[in-house]
């Protein structure tokens, strides 16, 4: 019965990353997800319904157009497959329960604001908008870990009288401080260079992350976002001092002077959470 779950979900991911696919191509771009159908890109030819199975088509068609042989980007068997991976994670991490509904609602909606954030530099609200509206209601039925919170209010001195408000709660906390924290980021860079430093969008991604995962975990989502983001800058600062690009096409400014698709690291810092957030602040716990 494991097995029979486990690939209804690898082919259910398959089917999502699809779309999502879509989404990503079209969003960013203000176009409609619904029409026109999916043409290829260089000879605008439609892609017919046996071309377009997911993962299958990709390398049956040896990751070309079938009317003019025109380049696909891996992007999109990449999509569908971590989509599919992820909906499989989601369910051998917490079975069959609302929370493995819950987490792959945001996984999709995580991987999709990756993707869209490393090819065009957006966070579509359309994502990150709804994202948070879906956290904060799940949050009433999926309760998430409350613990956070629950401590907040153990420093006060105050007592949950009703414990259905406490999910809810935390969520709304979550939410609150993982947006509140980048924005306050975001001013005070803006207050001392006059220019921006981090988007809204990753503003509205850490509201979205911290519905979902609570106070407790959005937490840690804030600190080891930057810190990769850091471990990332100084390896291209590394690679670009030992071996500089001869490629024509490479941007020749430092890496200090370009902009950085900050919420791919919000965005798998929040998707590695998911599944290892609960081990890690159990080992960070450990060591006090």
């Amino acid at each position: 019965m494991n097995r029979l779950y486990e690939c209804a979900l690898f082919l259910a991911g398959l089917a999502f990353g699809s779309f999502l696919n879509v989404c990503i191509s079209r969003i960013p771009q203000d176009e409609s997800i619904v029409r026109p159908r999916s043409r290829c890109p260089g000879c605008k030819a439609p892609i017919r319904w046996y071309d377009n199975i997911p993962l299958l088509s990709y390398f049956l068609l040896l990751g070309r157009c079938r009317d003019c042989g025109l380049r696909i980007s891996a992007r999109y068997p990449s999509v569908e497959l971590l989509t599919g991976l992820a909906f499989v994670a989601c369910y051998a991490r917490f079975g069959v329960t609302g929370t493995t509904l819950k987490f792959c609602v945001f996984c999709f909606l995580l991987i999709g604001l990756i993707f869209m954030d490393a090819e065009t530099g957006l966070l579509p609200r359309e994502f990150t908008y709804t994202g948070i509206v879906l956290g904060l209601a799940f949050s009433w039925f999926v309760p998430v870990d409350a613990g956070g919170t629950s401590f907040l209010l153990y420093i006060y001195g105050k007592d949950v009288h009703n414990p259905r408000w406490l999910s809810p709660l935390d969520s709304l906390l979550g939410a609150l401080i993982g947006a509140g924290f980048f924005y306050l980021v975001w001013a005070l860079y803006y207050l001392v260079r006059k220019k921006h430093g981090i988007g809204f969008g990753d503003v509205a991604l850490m509201g979205m992350a911290g519905a979902f995962l609570g106070l407790k975990l959005v937490v840690l989502v804030m600190m080891a976002a930057p810190l990769c983001g850091v471990l990332y800058v100084t390896a291209v600062l590394l690679s670009e001092t030992l071996a500089p690009s001869r490629r024509p096409d490479a941007d020749d400014r430092p890496i200090l002077q370009r902009e950085m698709p900050f919420g791919v690291f919000l965005g798998g810092c929040s998707l590695a959470v998911v599944f290892f957030g609960e081990s890690v602040w159990r080992w960070y716990m450990g060591l006090f």
